[in-house]
């Protein structure tokens, strides 16, 4: 005859017994894995996300320095030469007798070079 189970249960009922407990270890052990996974996902989206905020403070506290600056230049009023400096760098003015340098490009593809 074959062995007892110690319990006095039947062969059979042990055996789905240790097989639906088997069957929960591995369900449970995918969950964790499962879990594990999106947790260090979601752990790389966090740095990266702190990534982008530090890199955003720091550009928005440079706009910030910036408009500062130009407040204080409303409030004080422009001088000659700021008014003179944003003229020639924004809008490319010159003044009267001033040397004007023209530098000619490669022509646009297509067109010959102009002879001379």
């Amino acid at each position: 005859m074959g062995a007892k189970p110690e319990s006095g249960a039947p062969c059979g009922l042990l055996t789905a017994m240790e097989t639906k407990e088997t069957l929960v270890r591995i369900v449970l052990l995918a969950l964790l894995l499962y879990a594990s996974i999106c947790l260090a996902s979601a752990g790389r989206e966090l740095h990266a996300a702190r990534a982008l905020a530090a890199e955003l403070r720091a550009e928005l506290e440079t706009v910030e320095r910036g408009n500062a600056e130009l407040g204080r230049k409303l409030d004080q009023g422009w001088s000659a030469e700021d008014v003179e400096a944003l003229a020639r760098e924004r809008l490319g003015l010159v003044l009267p007798g001033d040397r004007i340098f023209r530098f000619e490009t490669d022509p646009p593809e297509g067109q010959a070079p102009p002879a001379g």
